[in-house]
């Protein structure tokens, strides 16, 4: 029960909501707020202490049911399962075969399977400010990842009204995968039932970036749209108003499973639902009073909504909206409505994006005012004719699906052109605490400001404000006396981040890389792992980075560089410096090539070299003649940061560590990366001793096939009582320093490995 605790802003806040209420109402409002916070801290508490595992780590086979539609992704099978004492289950499988990959496409949700193999406790994030995914399971009640071996004896489970709403879901789902255009199909399906899995990775994030990834989440505005389209419906088909809405009170609840309940499906549903009863026993209450029903009934029913974006958006979103709603009708143009509406919106949802995201879209309000009156007027009215027509005659269908794909291929392109625009995206990192507070102070003041006189000239001191803040928050770095050396969790590879004190320089030594291997066509997945979009780029994100002033590739192996390509092409990178005798295949020449293209400057280095960036320099100790090997020419750099010496190795092997010592007989180092992730091959008893460092850095692998790092390098290290840090057991390993002092943090933070 100890994720729980009162974070800084959710204190300020909730302490100056409660005097507000005391000093503006009642005290008796303000002892009633108590008690209601009171009472969700004791569901939470509850929740918690009956959110506990009934099973074991280790081998499990057992007959259980299918809960959620199996996701199959070229060789990659994944899904819920629920036990038979009830406990769910997040599972993945890797599929042998096409013939068992067309069998396994036939299991649906309800049935019951013998699925054998290991359980396993899900990873907590191995890197600063990562989604915390062991936490997501945990507030879904999930704790365990069962990596499944084997599947048989597959047979229908009992019938029940949920499963059956699931097996609509999966029908209509299946639908649009069978009649749409693969281009079409994520974005309808996300529209119609709330799926996301088929959405394009590149269009999901080009929306993201831009601020209107919301229209691909069924929202208020989807629900409004189809309940006030069903109500219409229903009153031309002579249904009396009285009967229509409780025939919608009925509806729905069902409409909520089919999309999957979303948190924003759920509140916009709750509360027509809410109004729909007050009108049939004819109670009055305000809009603002219906929105804080449905999120403290919400918060009753499941107390870890609190903790999901998707959930404080769409409330603090709405809320925004409800209580500007006196203004926004004071105008009788609807492009000024719009304007205030899309900018009400913009400014509720700022903090929780930044919070969360790290970074803004300059052009994401006259995005919305486009997207949002196209998304509601063409493209979702148009998906749900499309699909209800094709349902019923393809020949009639096909046409409207063919027009709805040509639009949004046209939208598609214009939101990944857009998105590309380097200047419209400013990336602040993680705001600090006050930011985040003073935002809001400033933002309620404009709020109140232009509800009392709205006119331009009443927004002219607390606009300011928020260009001040923002203003500040983009020049922290520059006043910021900490820096960094971030060990970056690549998996087999390696990758290592520097970042110098008052935003002096911000350098990358090699980028991590995955192994690939011949597959055939059904083995293609849809959506690949990538380090650098997927763990690299959002780390820098989280931190305000997106220039480098130096990537450093040691050598053209594809787990140190395999990602420099995507690097190169989503960062701004200033320098590309690579050691002499760096093309040797394919890759190192298309990324040198891609660099001149994008007009990167190129140092090439050897031995000897000195690399100056302002006042923090770079020696280069290796390559000097070049060999057959691309390990033993591996750039090694040698640098002076926090107050210690670092040796940064690559895949340097015994040769090269030999012809290092030799020109360097003197080099002393206090951290040592280890060379080829703890080969034997590597870090020689010679090289130890006389590098003589205190501190050994192991990037590899978890459980990699080439069992780095090696027993033998282990002992030598133990032997010498050097401290050593692994990426594979300990995760991103950081050295925050100021001056000439400094601290290692581990992520997880597990005991140092001796």
């Amino acid at each position: 029960m100890g994720r729980f605790h009162f974070h800084p802003i959710s204190l300020f806040f909730t302490s100056t909501f409660l005097i507000y209420l005391h000093l503006k109402f009642k005290s008796s409002l303000s002892f009633l707020s108590l008690i209601v916070i009171l009472i969700y801290l004791s569901t939470y508490f509850l929740t918690e202490s009956q959110n506990q595992t009934k099973l074991n780590e280790g081998n499990y086979q057992a007959a259980v049911t299918v809960s959620s539609t199996p996701v199959i992704d070229g060789n990659y099978m994944k899904g819920t399962i629920q036990t038979e004492l009830g406990e769910k289950l997040t599972y993945s499988f890797l599929i042998k075969s096409l013939e068992e990959k067309n069998l396994l496409k036939k299991i649906q949700t309800g049935d019951v399977c013998v699925f054998k193999g290991e359980l396993e406790v899900p990873k907590s994030p191995t890197m600063p400010n990562a989604f915390d995914y062991k936490q997501y399971l945990h507030d879904h009640h999930i704790h365990w990842e069962f990596k499944i071996a084997d599947i048989h004896s597959c047979h229908a489970g009992d019938f029940n009204v949920m499963t059956l709403l699931q097996k609509h879901r999966e029908k209509g789902l299946t639908l649009i995968e069978e009649k749409f255009p693969s281009s079409s199909e994520g974005i309808v399906q996300a529209l119609l039932f709330g799926e996301r899995r088929l959405l394009d990775e590149k269009v999901e994030v080009a929306y993201q970036k831009l601020g209107i990834v919301h229209l691909l989440a069924i929202s208020g505005l989807h629900v409004g749209l189809l309940v006030g389209g069903a109500y219409f419906l229903f009153i031309y088909l002579g249904i009396t108003h009285e009967n229509s809405k409780k025939i919608l009170i009925l509806l729905l609840p069902v409409y909520m499973i089919l999309t999957g309940g979303s948190p924003s499906v759920i509140r916009a549903s709750f509360m027509v639902v809410l109004y729909f009863i007050m009108g049939v026993v004819h109670k009055k209450f305000t809009a603002t009073d219906v929105i804080s029903f449905t999120c403290l009934v919400l918060l009753l029913v499941n107390p870890y909504y609190l903790f999901q974006v998707g959930f404080q958006l769409s409330y603090i979103v709405s809320l925004g909206l409800l209580l500007s709603s006196k203004v926004i009708t004071m105008f009788s143009s609807a492009f000024v409505r719009l304007l205030i509406v899309s900018t009400v919106a913009q400014l509720c949802a700022m903090p929780l994006m930044l919070f969360h995201f790290y970074e803004v879209s300059l052009i994401s309000l006259p995005l919305n005012m486009i997207f949002v009156p196209f998304y509601s007027i063409c493209i979702l009215p148009l998906s749900i004719l499309a699909a209800v027509i094709v349902s019923f005659s393809s020949t009639l269908g096909m046409p409207l699906v063919t027009i709805l794909h040509i639009i949004l291929d046209y939208s598609h392109r214009f939101v990944l052109n857009a998105a590309n625009i380097s200047f419209t995206t400013l990336t602040t990192g993680k705001p600090p605490l006050f930011f985040i507070v003073f935002y809001c102070i400033t933002s309620i003041v404009l709020f109140l400001r232009f509800e009392k006189n709205p006119t331009l000239k009443s927004l002219y001191k607390p606009f300011c404000g928020l260009l001040l803040l923002f203003f500040i928050l983009f020049h922290l770095s520059y006043i910021n006396p900490q820096g960094r050396v971030m060990v970056i969790n690549v998996g087999q590879g390696d990758s290592i981040f520097i970042q110098l004190p008052f935003n002096k320089g911000n350098f990358l030594i090699d980028t991590g890389g995955k192994m690939t291997f011949p597959s055939e066509d059904w083995e293609l997945r849809r959506n690949v792992y990538s380090i650098a979009e997927d763990t690299t780029i959002p780390y820098l994100k989280s931190i305000g980075v997106t220039k480098l002033h130096g990537l450093f590739l040691s050598h053209g192996d594809l787990d140190h560089i395999g990602e420099a390509l995507i690097l190169i092409n989503k960062l701004d990178v200033k320098e590309l410096v690579i050691p002499k005798g760096f093309i040797r295949g394919e890759l190192e020449s298309e990324i040198v090539e891609i660099a001149t293209k994008k007009k990167i400057n190129i140092k090439v280095v050897e031995a000897g070299d000195h690399l100056l960036y302002k006042d923090f320099m770079f020696r280069i100790l290796s390559p000097s003649t070049l060999s057959e090997s691309k390990n033993d020419d591996s750039m090694v750099l040698l640098a002076e940061i926090g107050g210690l010496k670092w040796l940064f190795t690559g895949d340097a092997e015994i040769k090269s560590e030999e012809k290092m010592m030799s020109a360097y007989p003197n080099l002393k180092v206090d951290v040592l990366k280890i060379g080829h992730h703890g080969s034997r091959g590597s870090t020689s008893d010679q090289l130890v001793d006389q590098l003589n460092p205190s501190i050994a850095i192991i990037s590899a692998g978890y459980q990699n096939r080439y069992q780095h790092p090696h027993d033998e390098v282990m002992e030598k290290l133990r032997r010498r009582q050097i401290s050593i840090f692994r990426t594979d057991l300990q995760g991103g390993i950081l050295y925050e320093y100021k001056g000439n002092a400094g601290t290692f943090f581990t992520h997880p933070p597990y005991d140092e490995v001796k």
